[in-house]
């Protein structure tokens, strides 16, 4: 086995000693198959419940040869035949997965059972060769999430700073002398989008790395919004302020909501304190790549604080944990939005939406976003008046709003928390301003991105104002008050009777992804 095939060093066989060690166990115990994706075909991958029970299998207790996924429903199933595995229910194509290696293991009971290392994942295969591509280089080989990041990729080719500085140029020149007109934001975005594409053909020519194409648009991309973003980003917010405006009446409205209170089920309800201080970052990102990136994190982060919820009160008769379906994690985002106190969340979605070009929509990150959309679409076409009828004054003032939020950042900074750092002596309390944790770093992070997305807003003109009859001398103002701003989701009619069904259906034509229960 090569050395990057190293179970040692595998994520996901690593996930199943650490994170996900009770469905290794049982698989182990019940001498299930166990599939290994491949080390680096794993790079940029999720490894959630559902991606484990995938690659867990116990044998058809039908078929010689076959064997069934370990989720609650054994919606997938596979054959072994001849060096490779067969996908045949569950999937969205059959489809082959070659065999790389086979290890033969023995449970506490010194039982055989079988870890066959495949050369991808059995629930990527579905994705077309272009997207797998992207999502890998994108994701996996380069790791290059943040403006700076991308920023300092594309100047390590010393061959194209001819390229690079035409670029520099351009986004200069919008930056000082392009006037995003009210109702014409369209426009400016496929300036922008003409930019960048004359900007990686530029840089082909120059430095023959067609291979690397998606890589270097994607880079290209971040690095061109990421300068302009603050000039973008208030015509963006002024364009969907009439949205916002909407929600921030909704998540005062929401404020103190429970889960079980909006129909989660009651197994699945408990606080989410990760998601919300990862969610809590987003208006502070500059690209659409760092902005989708945090919405998959934060969905990760609920999926994972749900599954420690649902360990920690497992029924001890029972192997199989629930499923975690959309329609449950659509509505356990609801508390998550109104926690984090997401006001722009609109404008994030449409500067993500119409600010990236290269991104696959069908995707880990495509998939994210289209969860948000849901939520926030249900969260403001619901009627909601019935909750706050019954909530007690506690429960209405029972969050951690952003200034307070700001200010434990700031305490925690100062101070240790409980039990962390104790009996060191003074010298150690003495040092621990440079020890935080990395939730005091992340608290630390939020802080400065809100003060600075707070200063350029403040410090900068808002130029959206028509150039159609106004004068040098005049100020510049937003729009009219009569003016309609378009909406980026069109709203629907709250209706009490209607469920989530009506919403679901409406963005599945955008991202081709379904909801309801996931296989």
């Amino acid at each position: 086995m090569a050395d990057e095939d190293d179970l040692d060093f595998n994520p996901f066989f690593q996930a199943l000693q650490t994170t996900f060690k009770q469905h290794y166990s049982i698989a182990r115990h019940k001498c299930h198959l166990v599939c290994v994706p491949a080390t680096d075909t794993l790079q940029g991958r999720a490894i959630n419940q559902r991606f484990v029970e995938t690659h867990i299998l116990r044998a058809s207790p039908f078929f010689q040869g076959q064997y069934i996924s370990t989720d609650k429903d054994g919606s997938k199933t596979i054959a072994v035949e001849k060096g490779n595995i067969v996908t045949l229910e569950g999937f969205q194509e059959e489809a082959e997965v070659r065999i790389l290696s086979e290890e033969l293991a023995y449970n506490e009971d010194y039982k055989p059972y079988k870890i066959l290392v495949i050369e991808r994942p059995l629930d990527g295969i579905t994705q077309s060769s272009t997207s797998r591509s992207r999502s890998q280089s994108i994701l996996g080989e380069s790791q290059r999430i943040t403006y700076q990041e991308n920023q300092q990729y594309l100047f390590s080719f010393p061959e194209c700073k001819k390229a690079l500085l035409r670029l520099d140029k351009n986004i200069t020149e919008f930056k000082n002398n392009y006037m995003i007109v009210t109702g014409y934001l369209d426009h400016a975005v496929q300036k922008l989008q003409g930019m960048c594409q004359q900007a990686v053909e530029d840089i082909l020519k120059l430095c023959k790395r067609e291979r690397q194409i998606d890589i270097i648009a994607q880079a290209v991309e971040s690095y061109v919004v990421g300068s302009v973003h603050t000039k973008v980003w208030q015509a963006v917010c002024q364009q969907c302020k009439k949205e916002e405006s909407l929600l921030q009446n909704k998540l005062e409205e929401l404020r103190g909501v429970t889960g079980e209170q909006l129909g989660v089920k009651e197994v699945f309800c408990c606080p989410l304190p990760g998601a919300v201080v990862e969610l809590a970052t987003l208006d502070g990102l500059k690209t659409p790549l760092e902005k989708l990136s945090c919405l998959k994190r934060t969905l990760d982060s609920v999926n994972e604080e749900v599954n420690i919820h649902l360990r920690e009160h497992q029924d001890p008769t029972s192997d199989d944990l629930p499923c975690l379906v959309s329609d449950d994690l659509i509505l356990l985002l609801v508390p998550v939005l109104v926690q984090a106190r997401c006001l722009h969340l609109p404008s994030n979605i449409f500067f993500i939406e119409n600010l990236q070009w290269s991104l696959s929509s069908k995707d880990d990150l495509g998939f994210s976003l289209v969860t948000f959309k849901a939520s926030m679409e249900y969260l403001m076409s619901a009627d909601f008046s019935h909750l706050r009828a019954t909530m007690s004054p506690t429960q209405k003032n029972n969050e951690i709003s952003i200034p307070e939020l700001m200010q434990a950042a700031q305490h925690m900074t100062l101070q240790p928390r409980p039990g962390e750092w104790m009996g060191r002596g003074a010298a150690a309390e003495a040092d621990s301003l440079g020890k935080m944790t990395s939730f005091d770093k992340k608290l630390e992070s939020i802080t400065r991105m809100m003060e600075r997305s707070s200063q350029e807003l403040a410090a900068a003109p808002m130029p959206l104002k028509s150039i159609t009859g106004e004068t040098g001398d005049q100020p510049r103002q937003g729009g009219s008050r009569g003016e309609q701003v378009p909406d980026v989701i069109p709203l629907r009619k709250a209706d009490n009777s209607a469920g989530l069904g009506d919403f679901l259906s409406s963005l599945q034509d955008d991202f081709g992804c379904s909801y309801g229960k996931q296989s």
